[in-house]
Formats: structure tokens, C-alpha cells, sequence
């Protein structure tokens, strides 16, 4: 039965426990973050909603990643998802109300789907407080960029990026963050709730003649359909350089979608596995100076298996095994 807590602070305590102050320097980069909570039971459905866990077990079975650490987050609290979601909304998912704000959502509304999302929002938050720890976190789901303040969108209930962002601001951990979304959908939500926001740089490089409706994020590429590697890989170095000349972030969060993979059902861009490594390595390489939570958002392979791989290497190349 889903519960909301009305506060997490011992829950953080807790955890912050296990995390020891003698412990930080043996501590791996990056940290991830994962729930057996966070699969869904979509039978049929184009979501892969158990990928995962087989993500995560081809990284604990990988002895590349056998020194990192894994930790299991708590659900975010009530008060975390107010921080961007409105009353009413919020009222309506936990009270699994189907209501005008929920419609849109293409997935089931039921009590195991609503826990899984305060959960993997719960990654999220903890996935960025640990980058700003230790350099970088990785939730091991999340990503969930088509969730507006008032309303579902998408596959996305919860704007896990733009809650963890509201959560560390309010915190006073961080004043400024960087969003780069590489998902092959336009992180339309996230563009949306932080449209009139100065500290927030939201960065949204999507294929153009796709869905959603699309939003203004602070920098939005459109890219033709059918782009190769080469060319996205030129664009998405012009406009990093750009950024990091204009906006300096305390944090940034990045939403590596493995959609715009050349055999994705949902995406009509064409980069290849190689690609999307590369792809990867630039934004490590440069943001390098900066914190860099990284969530997995969309993939849709042909091949289920596909999506995982595809996963698990932008997971290889954020702890610098590729």
C-alpha cells in the first residue's frame, strides 16, 4: 500500500549512515541508484517497463563495475514532488483519481505504477545529491521529462529531473543546474516548469518532426529526421561550448535518452551504438568539471535487448570504463 511520509529527514539520516565520511574516499565514481520497485508490469506495452532490472543486473554481473557501489533509494516524499507538482494533480495521483490532469499519460494508472514513480523520483533526488558528493550519481531509471506541474504527459507521471533540481535548490545546495536532454523527444515538462527560471538552463536537443508539442527550453536543436552520427555529434559539441561560455552550473542532470539509436520504434534519428557512445563521452568529457547526474529516460529498440545495451554503455561510459 503506497504511503506518503510528511518528511524525510530521519529517512535521510539513515542513509547518510551508510555513507560514512571515512567511506567518501574510497567511494567509486559514479554512485548508482536502483529499486527493484522501479519495474513495471506492462504487458504489451512499447515501454519496456522491465528493463530495469535487467540493466541493473548486467552491470552488478559486469566485474568492470565491481568496485562501484549501489545503493537503493527511498520514495520521494510529498513534500519533495510539491516542490514542482500542483496540489490537485499530486491529489489526484495518490488518490488514483482519472481526472482531466491525468489523462494524457499512456500508461495505467494504478497504486504499483504511482510507487514506482515516487520511488525512481526518489533516485533522482539521491542520484544528485551523490554527484554533488562524489562528482557523479546515476539513477538507474528515471528521466521522466514529459510530466508538466498540473498534468501527465507521456509515459511520465513525475518530473523526477525537475523535482531532485527543486529539492537541492530548496536545500540550498545548488543555485544554478544545467538540464542537457539528449532523449529524441523534446523535454517539453521540464522546459515548461522552468520557463521563467534564471538558475535553471534547460537544453533540449530532439528530433524536430516527433512528438510531443513542443515547449521553449533555454536552448531548444530541432534535428532532421534520419540524422547520422557525425553530424548530431558536430551539433551537440557547437552547443555544448556555447553553454558552458553563458551558464555555469552548480549541477547538471543529464537525461541520456538511448532513443535516438538508428532501430528505435519511437525515434526517427539514425546514430549508431558507436554514436551514442560518442555521444556519451562528450557531454563526460565536456562538463567534466561539473557534478553530472545522469538519468536513463527513453528506448524503445526493436530489441529489448538493444535498449539495455545501449543503457548499460552510457552507464560504462559515465564511470570512465569506455
Amino acid at each position: 500500500m503506497f504511503s506518503i511520509k510528511k518528511s524525510k529527514k530521519n529517512e535521510k539520516d539513515e542513509t547518510n549512515q551508510k555513507v560514512t565520511d571515512s567511506a567518501k574516499p574510497q567511494l567509486p565514481l559514479p554512485v548508482f541508484i536502483y529499486s527493484s520497485g522501479y519495474n513495471l508490469q506492462l504487458e504489451g506495452h512499447v515501454f519496456p517497463a522491465v528493463k530495469f532490472s535487467h540493466i541493473h543486473d548486467h552491470i552488478t554481473s559486469d566485474p568492470d563495475f565491481a568496485n562501484h557501489r549501489f545503493f537503493e533509494p527511498l520514495p520521494a516524499s510529498r513534500d519533495d514532488v510539491a516542490t514542482v507538482h500542483d496540489k490537485e494533480y499530486l491529489n489526484d495521483l495518490i488518490n488514483l483519481n482519472f481526472s482531466k490532469r491525468v489523462y494524457r499519460s499512456e500508461l495505467p494508472l494504478n497504486r504499483s505504477i504511482v510507487d514506482a514513480f515516487f520511488l525512481a523520483t526518489g533516485g533522482t533526488i539521491m542520484a544528485a545529491e551523490m554527484a554533488l558528493d562524489y562528482g557523479k550519481g546515476m539513477n538507474l531509471s528515471g528521466g521522466f521529462h514529459h510530466a508538466f506541474a498540473d498534468h501527465a504527459e507521456g509515459f511520465c507521471y513525475l518530473n523526477d529531473v525537475a523535482v531532485a533540481i527543486r529539492v537541492l535548490q530548496k536545500q540550498k545546495r545548488i543555485k544554478r543546474a544545467l538540464v542537457v536532454d539528449l532523449d529524441v523527444h523534446q523535454g517539453n515538462g521540464t522546459a515548461r516548469i522552468f520557463r521563467h527560471s534564471g538558475q535553471v538552463f534547460t537544453f533540449s536537443m530532439h528530433e524536430e518532426k516527433n512528438y510531443p508539442i513542443k515547449e521553449k527550453s533555454s536552448l531548444d536543436v530541432g534535428l532532421e529526421t534520419a540524422m547520422r552520427d557525425d553530424e548530431y555529434l558536430l551539433l551537440l559539441e557547437k552547443n555544448l561550448m556555447k553553454i558552458k561560455k553563458s551558464f555555469q552550473p552548480d549541477l547538471v542532470m543529464y537525461v541520456a535518452g538511448v532513443d535516438p539509436y538508428e532501430n528505435d520504434r519511437l525515434g526517427g534519428l539514425s546514430l549508431s551504438i558507436e554514436g551514442m557512445a560518442r555521444r556519451d563521452r562528450m557531454v563526460r568529457d565536456m562538463l567534466s568539471e561539473f557534478p553530472i547526474a545522469t538519468v536513463l529516460a527513453g528506448g524503445y529498440s526493436i530489441k529489448t535487448e538493444d535498449t539495455v545495451t545501449l543503457h548499460v554503455q552510457t552507464a560504462k561510459v559515465m564511470a570512465g570504463i569506455l
